[in-house]
């Protein structure tokens, strides 16, 4: 076992190297393409506001041009209709002077004047000819320089499209650098965590190891003690025979005999001892699976409680206010306000330096269940900080996987199996949050086609939507609850490996989406309800049967105090928190009907308890995770996290339905 345990912390610290080798190699592939995109950006910024300055004063100058070249329009039409005016007066001048030639000397005098007024008007018409001419000159001057204009704005705009281009390219660059940062962070959770276990697989050795050295020592001790004992009475009855010398070197050989003997009948106690122990803990499995079986039959909600290590953000005190038994189902947690212990026991207790494996090891069979036909659900429960998200979804794609990806790895595999007996499975996804009391769709703009997938998780994601579609609790006709409008993606079940892809692209686009936040209790605070559906579906031609199951994994957001969290500073932070203790109340309320055997049960009183009410009303099973925090500080908030699941634990819900039929 100590070796297993040895292999087991040098793989985790190779992973961990693994890991900063990795992370290392992403920090420094990362300032010199953030140095380089943002002067790019810069530059293009620069470039753009110039264009848009040059195209706009190119266009009101343009404008202008226009304007003028349609009053010089107007002007010369204006003068031409005066030129004709003229002309015609001075014809009638002149056949008035033509008629009036014999008159009187008033007449002469007349025409006198009218002379002088028709060379007036020849003058005006050839200055208005002229201006004519001047201003045509002046229309095609304008024109030149207005097609110089607009060839000009040709320009600017075909660069400014190749400055689009340009820019649509850094953008992609961008998106990238943004995949490279979401790997490091992902990486450097996976790190965090496989540290933080790492730290508390080596204290429970270290404590396995002094327990076991102070049992080895007690052993010893006793050992030498009958031994001492053994050689008091062997002196005893040599001094009472009166032995000679002779006797002695036979003495001495019986007592290496005795020696003998007495470390045979110690061999075989120890090996009776072992065997009693091996026999106690198939009782005890044998205990824990009619326990088991009971609480199955009785439709009780089962409850896990897991206590997560201490992380580089709880500080340098390693004091704890949880005490883990061996036994794996009893727990005991300091009250702060009395100072005292309280005990609790649940179906099973993980220490904190339990890895993902074998949590996900107890809930493989619960996980089942959903492909023989029941539906089922499983939620973690906890305050902010206390693992809830790293239980349900874990990190990276090797050890420190959470729940749900096994979970779905674990189904394809089975259903691979069960294809041998003529079952075919259909297996498809959907992933929501409720976030201040809204359904949001965290896959509408997911593309799980296989040629679409690569690499790159985000390569699967499509254009956002222009809006997307209202999400809606309605009823079948059977009076099952569904969400209207919500995506299902179907998740490919003949191919494992395509499968797992898939699973990976919708578990980074679900993640990308989801509602977070920094609080002063966690950097990545989940901010909503997240809930993944599985919908499994199969058929077996040959027996005629139909099975249809559901796994529902729920992952709360964490329960707070206003106070530890910092929420009340920010009013967008403090209605989220309202809205999640509302929902959580909620959920409280309805546990407590359920306990108490209420006709009526509260189960539309919020988003959560409405979707839910299937798995909750006695059609499924259900299993809550409470997770713990292990610092002295968040004490209180453990205690009350614990008497909740108590009370929930002894909720009866009945035997489950198993959805099968002929057809």
């Amino acid at each position: 076992e100590d070796a297993g345990m040895r292999s087991r912390i040098q793989e985790m610290q190779q992973r961990i190297n693994q890991l900063e080798q990795e992370k290392m190699t992403l920090n420094i592939s990362k300032a010199p393409l953030e140095a380089r995109f943002r002067q790019k950006e810069d530059a293009w910024l620069k470039d753009q506001q110039k264009m848009l300055q040059e195209i706009e004063s190119l266009k009101t100058e343009s404008k202008e041009r226009d304007d003028r070249s349609r009053e010089l329009e107007e002007r010369n039409e204006n003068l031409e209709e005066e030129i004709r005016a003229l002309r015609v007066d001075a014809r009638k001048a002149a056949s008035s002077l033509n008629s009036r030639e014999n008159g009187s000397n008033d007449t002469w005098s007349r025409q006198l004047q009218n002379d002088r007024d028709v060379a007036d008007l020849k003058e005006k018409l050839r200055h208005s000819e002229e201006e004519i001419k001047s201003l045509r000159l002046e229309k095609v001057s304008v024109e030149s320089e207005l097609s110089g204009t607009k060839m000009e704005l040709i320009s600017l705009t075909r660069a400014h499209d190749e400055l689009q281009v340009e820019f649509e390219e850094m953008e992609s660059s961008k998106s990238q650098n943004s995949e490279a940062e979401i790997q490091l962070e992902v990486l450097t959770t996976e790190h965090i965590a496989a540290s933080a276990q790492l730290n508390a697989v080596c204290a429970d050795l270290a404590a396995t190891k002094s327990s076991a050295q102070a049992a080895m020592e007690a052993k010893e001790e006793e050992f030498k003690k009958e031994v001492e004992k053994l050689k008091f009475e062997m002196s005893v009855i040599k001094a009472r025979g009166g032995v000679t010398d002779d006797d002695d070197d036979k003495a001495n050989d019986d007592e290496v005999e005795d020696m003998a003997v007495l470390k045979a009948r110690i061999e075989e106690r120890d090996r009776r001892i072992a065997e009693l122990e091996m026999e106690l803990l198939k009782g005890e499995q044998l205990r824990r699976q009619m326990h088991n079986r009971i609480q199955e039959l009785r439709g009780n909600i089962r409850v896990f409680v897991r206590a997560r290590p201490f992380l580089p953000g709880d500080g340098q005190s390693t004091q704890t206010c949880l005490d883990v038994l061996p036994d794996g189902e009893n727990l005991s947690i300091i009250d702060n306000r009395s100072g005292n212990p309280v005990d609790f026991k649940f179906d099973k207790v993980f220490p904190p330096s339990s890895g993902q494996d074998g949590v996900f090891e107890e809930v493989s069979e619960f996980v089942q269940s959903a492909l023989d036909g029941y539906n089922v659900v499983l939620f973690s429960y906890g305050q902010t900080g206390s693992g809830k998200t790293h239980t349900m979804q874990g990190s990276g794609i090797g050890a420190m996987r959470g729940i749900i990806p096994r979970a779905v790895e674990q189904i394809l595999s089975q259903a691979k199996i069960m294809q041998a007996q003529r079952w075919q499975f259909t297996v498809s996804a959907s992933f929501l949050e409720i976030y201040n009391e809204n359904l949001r769709d965290l896959l509408v703009n997911l593309d799980l086609r296989p040629d679409s997938l690569s690499s790159s998780c985000s390569s699967a994601a499509r254009p956002a939507s222009a809006a997307a579609q209202k999400l809606a609790i309605k009823r079948d006709r059977n009076q099952k609850s569904f969400v209207d409008g919500l995506t299902q993606h179907k998740i490919d079940a003949e191919d494992k490996e395509i499968g797992i892809q898939q699973l990976e692209a919708l578990m980074a686009a679900a993640a990308r989406a989801r509602s977070v936040a920094t609080t002063k209790m966690n950097a990545q605070s989940s901010r909503s309800h997240s809930v993944f559906m599985l919908h499994l579906h199969g058929i077996n031609e040959d027996t005629g049967t139909i099975v249809e199951g559901s796994l529902n994994l729920c992952d709360l957001a964490g329960s707070e105090r206003l106070d530890r969290s910092g929420a009340a500073a920010d009013a967008k932070r403090l209605k989220e928190t309202q809205a999640i203790n509302k929902s959580l109340s909620c959920l409280g309320d309805v546990f407590n009907a359920l306990g108490n055997g209420s006709p009526h049960v509260p189960y539309r009183n919020s988003k959560l308890t409405y979707l839910l009410q299937d798995c909750l009303s006695g059609d499924g099973k259900a299993l809550m995770f409470v997770n713990l925090s292990p610092t002295m500080e968040s004490g209180n908030e453990s205690l009350c996290s614990l008497r909740f699941a108590q009370r929930v634990n002894s909720v009866e819900l009945g035997k489950a339905t198993k959805h099968i039929r002929r057809i």
